[in-house]
């Protein structure tokens, strides 16, 4: 006679609801769920044994969080907030100042607020290309259109 056995880890939803999930980058809804390890016969779970830990799983992308997750603060999710983060991170991957500025000036906004959401974004350090003088972030290495190494400037 054979006896299968061994341990299988098994979850249990202890909560659901909406949080702000960072992959999706909006509310989405989620379950907290628990897991724990079961001593199983045949595949089929018979004692639980220890717990393993309780998380947070986004409902919509499928990301498991910590748990403390449901406690951080909500951002801010106006238009003009998505803007400002959508070119923050068009700036943090490379895309010079002039683009990003171009782009938020043709979705409407004052040339003002425009000023405001790129050095919100950029700080005051900057580059800038020696052979087509684009300004990037000062963390940005290398220029987006020639490839060259690009300079300190002078700090305003």
């Amino acid at each position: 006679m054979i006896i299968i056995f061994g341990n299988k880890v098994r979850y249990k939803t202890l909560a659901t609801g909406q949080f702000y999930c960072s992959q999706c980058k909006t509310q989405r809804d989620y379950e907290l769920r628990q897991a724990r390890n079961w001593f199983a016969l045949y595949f089929i779970p018979i004692i639980p044994l220890n717990q393993l830990g309780e998380f947070v799983t986004c409902l919509t992308c499928g990301m498991n969080f910590q748990k403390d997750v449901l406690s951080a603060p909500i951002p801010s999710n106006t238009p003009l907030d998505r803007l400002a983060r959508e070119a923050r991170t068009d700036l943090e991957s490379g895309t010079p100042i002039e683009m990003a500025r171009q782009k938020l000036i043709n979705t409407g906004l004052s040339r003002d607020l425009v000023e405001q959401v790129i050095t919100q974004a950029v700080g005051s350090d900057r580059k800038r290309c020696p052979n087509d003088h684009l300004t990037y972030r000062a963390t940005i290495q290398r220029c987006a259109q020639c490839g060259a190494w690009l300079e300190n400037l002078p700090r305003t």
